[in-house]
């Protein structure tokens, strides 16, 4: 390429049909880093503010992309006039950073720039340029794909759950929900683009607030049981591994159930979900309307000039736009939630359940599991996808927990394939969890498990009991017995399903032949454990029926388990309990530990050798 000014150069990276370009992006190599410019597009200099052309877009909000149409928040002739062009100069408010190869800012300068050579690409064309030497822009787009991957992978190191799988098309936005991509961004083109606004309006927000400046803050917390990022992102990555895209979607369900919203303001309360400590929306000028109030109040700061906007004027902003796309959001789920019945209704009229995807066919079945009335024909397609491995694990709990009427027949076979799959029980008990608390379960509050070892056998045996607690409501299966901890979990899961489907239990224990009594050394040596030696003294016998109860309090932060052990002396019959506390689980297992061995110990009345003394 000739000599050219890098700053004002930038490469506009858009969808195929894209009229409103308000952002471009440039980058050049810097010692071992990178230097980055990002023009966006002045719109605040063609929109007077307080005039009609302001007035209309702030009521608007924002530009609404439908399939058929697209409603702009701008004038046609303000998008034309305002949007950045290759074939002339463009005024710009320019952001210009200096990035290492870590991805830190070790520079961010912010105000009016120019751009005066530009090129128009998709993203497709921009990942193809990317990986083509022989490409103009290869060098340019081959290094802002090494600038995406750095910013992005210093992103998920601080903690950010931000996540992309082209292959799949599935991906994170800013507020940590899993989104679908179109078609036409399922490449590296859109990593670029995401990773160059993300830097933009990280350090525009940053700026402000070492200015001091009130501008309009993009802020969003996580709700409390959402879960750790790290984890989920951990969880996304498995699963793209795996490729299960209904896991995918599994996911993407659970993350909207648990995510809100982020919202406008004045002041600075920080963007969880990017894991930043401010965050701001001011890249898109022409498509939304706090860019377009932030813009200004940027541009006039840069010139030395007072904020167009009161501290009151600010907030009143934030409020409105706060307001439009709540009910925005709120119409939009009505909408699509009628269109879904009514669409799920007809099908279920047409009795052609075959034909039908899976998704449409999930919500026909769900939708006569819920009435209790199925068409005909629905049991039978129902019984060939779970012949053919198709039947997903959401559907087949429907089914199994609550089908009636056409699905008997169904629900005993799938009873006998749970029994030969007994892994799969404890998931349907979750299913089960989930639609009674309507929302995610906690394994610590909702789920109790007792597995201990059954010493009274011959060969190591072990028995499991599971509780599911809601509410008020507690149910328990009943004890079974395995010769290993995972096969006993799974039969107990099994038999709390059966009973909660009111189907026939189909569990079973494994053999069991009553241990031999032998005369042995009744006392553990006092250099083990707490937690060990109790779980020995129940292996000997010494103590019955031993059982842990952990219970949690305290804000995710804060955590503070309780753990609750309690058995019974076998020689006596009488009861010992201890109760310890820490900040995990072990922690207050240990410090009940301690006290329940001394009770067990003092019980046994022991002689100088170990050996139980005549009573």
């Amino acid at each position: 390429m000739a000599e050219h000014n890098p700053a004002e150069c930038g490469v506009m990276i858009d969808t195929a049909t894209t009229v409103d370009r308000d952002d471009a992006v440039w980058i050049e190599p810097h010692r071992d880093g990178f230097d980055v410019w990002i023009h966006i597009a002045r719109a605040a200099d063609h929109v007077r503010t307080g005039g009609p052309t302001d007035t209309e877009a702030r009521q608007r909000v924002h530009t609404r992309y439908r399939s058929d149409h697209t409603r702009h928040m701008l004038p046609a002739p303000v998008v034309e006039a305002a949007s950045l062009t290759p074939d002339r100069p463009n005024d710009t408010f320019a952001v210009h950073l200096a990035v290492d190869t870590a991805g830190r800012v070790l520079d961010a300068e912010l105000g009016p720039g120019r751009l005066t050579r530009a090129w128009t690409m998709t993203h497709a064309e921009a990942a193809t340029a990317a990986n083509d030497p022989a490409h103009p822009l290869h060098a340019t787009l081959a290094l802002a794909l090494r600038f995406a991957h750095t910013m992005l992978a210093a992103r998920r190191n601080a903690g950010a759950l931000a996540f992309y799988d082209l292959l799949s098309g599935f991906a994170t936005n800013e507020e940590g929900q899993i989104v679908r991509l179109d078609s036409g961004e399922r490449n590296s083109g859109y990593i670029i683009v995401q990773e160059f606004m993300i830097a933009a309006n990280a350090q525009i927000a940053a700026w402000a607030v070492r200015e001091d400046l009130p501008i309009l803050f993009r802020n969003h917390r996580l709700a409390a049981v959402a879960g750790d990022p790290a984890e989920l992102r951990d969880e996304l990555d498995a699963l793209a591994a795996a490729g299960d895209g209904a896991a995918f979607e599994t996911l993407r369900a659970r993350m909207k159930m648990v995510s809100r919203a982020a919202t406008y303001g004045p002041t600075v309360h920080g963007h969880h979900g990017l894991n930043l400590p401010v965050y701001t929306h001011a890249t898109s000028p022409i498509r939304r309307y706090p860019d377009l109030v932030t813009q200004r109040i940027l541009l006039a700061a840069a010139l030395g000039r007072p904020s167009p906007y009161s501290p009151d004027a600010l907030a009143d902003a934030a409020a409105h736009v706060n307001d439009t796309l709540d009910a925005e959001r709120r119409a939009k789920a009505e909408f699509f939630k009628q269109r879904a019945q009514a669409e799920t209704a007809r099908h279920a009229e047409a009795a052609d359940f075959a034909t039908l995807p899976y998704k449409q066919f999930a919500r026909v079945l769900q939708y006569a599991v819920e009435r209790g009335d199925a068409p005909a024909g629905l049991a039978a397609d129902t019984a060939r996808r779970l012949d053919a491995r198709e039947l997903q694990l959401r559907e087949f709990a429907s089914v199994y927990l609550y089908g009636s009427g056409e699905f008997a027949a169904l629900r005993e076979r799938m009873n006998r394939r749970l029994a030969d799959e007994p892994q799969q029980a404890q998931s349907v008990l979750n299913v089960y969890l989930q639609d009674r608390l309507g929302g995610p379960v906690s394994n610590e509050t909702n789920v109790h498990w007792t597995v201990e070892a059954e010493p009274a056998f011959e060969g190591p045996l072990f028995s499991a009991q599971v509780a599911l607690v809601y509410g008020d409501t507690r149910v328990e299966s009943p004890k079974r017995l395995q010769r290993n901890k995972k096969d006993a979990r799974n039969q107990a899961a099994l038999a709390l399903a059966a009973q909660l489907a009111d189907l026939p239990d189909l569990s079973v224990d494994a053999a069991a032949k009553p241990r031999v009594e032998v005369q042995r050394k009744l006392l553990v040596d006092g250099s083990v454990n707490p937690a060990e030696a109790v779980q020995i003294y129940a292996a000997r016998g010494v103590v019955e029926g031993l059982a842990w109860d952990f219970s949690v309090d305290g804000p995710s932060h804060e955590r503070v388990f309780t753990c609750v052990g309690e058995g019974r002396l076998r020689a006596t019959g009488e009861t010992v309990a201890a109760e310890g506390s820490g900040p995990t689980k072990q922690a207050a297992k240990t410090a009940a530990s301690v006290e329940l061995r001394v009770l067990i110990e003092a019980g046994l009345a022991l002689g100088e050798t170990g050996d139980r003394s005549p009573a």
